[in-house]
């Protein structure tokens, strides 16, 4: 089943950057005529994404992320986290959903905008003033980010071009050693309000993410595409042994320099 998932996952991604590269390299916008169906006016499909992210990019650069954490650390997810004995916590900041179909629809023959809010969201929110109000707020937690696809590698996320840690410059980190499946010591790095008295050790282990007990913790924070101004969704996902345990699906709008939760899906 977690190969499955894993292969769903990668394909998910490699249909992803095909469809960006399709859609880079289509030098016309034509219209799409759907067998059976209406004519798809691929102008205005472009037209209306690049405004949506021209909004959407203004207004990012307006909002303060840091004070939507101040609200998050209040959900019950972090509490279950921050009262529960297990000290390791895997963070996926960049959780990625599951799509059931990969450019079948003719709806991705048309050429679509070139820049994705999506990314820009991501480097704005994760900075490192908001990590660190997660790792401060966990105390004696051990705060292993893992991030890209694929995620479920953590030999992936540990090398120094991809770490999110090294890449970002966030510090305070530590470096821990871990074993991997050819039980070789490597190093790996890690974040913690309070620094440890021993080197922390960790075991890789087939089909997990590590052998150690652990809770794992996804986020994912992305603007909603309505009439409404700042306003994002955010999905926080409580894991144990990659089982689900606890979900918050919320709206926030962040107005007059605070954000105000819309609603609980």
């Amino acid at each position: 089943m977690k190969f499955l998932f894993s292969f769903l996952l990668l394909l998910t991604f490699l249909c992803f950057q095909a469809q960006e590269k399709d859609s880079v390299n289509n030098e016309e916008i034509e219209d799409v005529i759907i067998l059976g169906g209406p004519k798809v006016d691929c102008q205005k499909i472009y037209d209306n994404e690049k405004a949506l992210y021209e909004k959407q990019s203004e207004e990012l650069k307006k909002l303060n992320f840091e004070r939507l954490f101040d609200e998050l650390l209040k959900l019950k997810e972090f509490q279950k986290i921050k009262s529960d004995e297990r000290k390791i916590v895997v963070l996926n900041p960049d959780y990625i959903t599951i799509i059931s179909s990969c450019g079948n629809d003719d709806f991705f023959k048309c050429k679509h905008y070139e820049k994705y809010i999506n990314k820009d969201v991501f480097e704005k929110v994760w900075n490192k003033n908001s990590y660190l109000k997660i790792v401060n707020f966990f105390d004696n937690k051990i705060i292993i980010p893992l991030i890209e696809i694929p995620f479920w590698s953590f030999e992936q996320n540990m090398k120094d071009e991809n770490n999110y840690l090294k890449t970002r410059n966030i510090e305070p980190f530590y470096k821990g050693i871990y074993r991997d499946l050819n039980n070789k010591n490597k190093e790996f790095y890690y974040s913690s309000h309070q620094k440890l008295t021993e080197k922390l050790e960790i075991h890789l282990e087939k089909d997990k993410i590590i052998a150690e007990n652990f809770l794992q913790l996804d986020m994912k924070i992305f603007p909603v595409a309505n009439e409404s101004s700042n306003v994002y969704t955010v999905i926080v996902i409580l894991k144990n042994e990659g089982q689900e345990i606890s979900r918050t699906d919320n709206q926030y709008q962040f107005k007059d320099g605070k954000w105000k939760l819309l609603k609980n899906k």
